[in-house]
């Protein structure tokens, strides 16, 4: 079952990806649209063509005994294909974001984990979701940290958690868990507050360095909060009273 969820996921992910291309490449077509309407016209007004044939010549699938044959076709190979399919299309690969992708992607998921900050706890949470095939969403704004992860094109956005615009991104409405693994206390704060407001049915775990703000996190609208002090003192507690 999780091979078939992560397979669904990979699907997912790359009819994603064609659909920024052509996002990204849209003003490419309509430009040929418009050449090849433009096209059709002449050869239907100015030809003397019907529309059948005015649209073959115009997409180069028929060629007529016209006179604007050849200068159209002059045209259309060099202002269309010389130009806009070379370079434009070209440049529209080259200018591929990854990470666009990757947030696109981070979107489409349902009944995740959210996982806010790529620190030492959310590197581990992260591979044991991926080792797991469960579905995540990491939030992050270091590109450096989580460029590996953007690369093998997995759920991540690279941006600010505290803006609404990176939490509803990330599926903050949708997600079952939200894990909040950041060291700044701020964004751990605000990230509370915002994901509990959007999404009163999601379980959040918070980690804070500093116990003071555990009582603040709670009501909040955190379910856990794991204090690093407590959770070092119950590690070492019981060596404290072996004998």
């Amino acid at each position: 079952m999780a091979s078939y969820d992560l397979l669904k996921l990979m699907k997912r992910y790359f009819w994603i990806r064609l659909r920024l291309f052509f996002r990204q490449a849209r003003w490419g077509f309509a430009l040929i649209g418009g050449w090849f309407l433009l096209g059709m016209m002449i050869f239907r007004f100015a030809g003397g063509l019907s529309y059948r044939d005015a649209l073959l010549n115009a997409v180069y699938l028929e060629k007529s005994e016209v006179s604007l044959w050849e200068l159209y076709s002059f045209w259309g190979q060099c202002v269309l294909f010389g130009i806009v399919i070379s370079i434009f299309f070209l440049q529209a690969l080259q200018r591929y974001n990854p990470q666009e992708g990757c947030r696109m992607l981070a979107g489409e998921i349902k009944n995740h984990v959210l996982v806010v900050g790529y620190t030492h706890l959310g590197a581990r949470i992260v591979q044991h979701l991926r080792e797991a095939h469960l579905p995540y969403v990491l939030v992050d704004q270091d590109p450096a940290a989580v460029d590996d992860l953007v690369r093998d094109g997995e759920p991540v956005v690279v941006d600010n958690a505290k803006q609404d615009s990176t939490l509803e991104d990330a599926g903050i409405t949708h997600a079952k868990t939200v894990i909040v693994t950041t060291n700044n206390v701020e964004t751990a704060l605000l990230v509370t507050k915002k994901a509990r407001e959007k999404n009163p049915k999601a379980h959040i775990i918070v980690r804070c360095y500093v116990d003071d703000f555990a009582e603040i996190l709670e009501t909040l609208g955190a379910n856990e909060v794991i204090s690093s002090s407590k959770s070092a003192f119950e590690g070492i507690a019981p060596r404290l009273t072996a004998k």
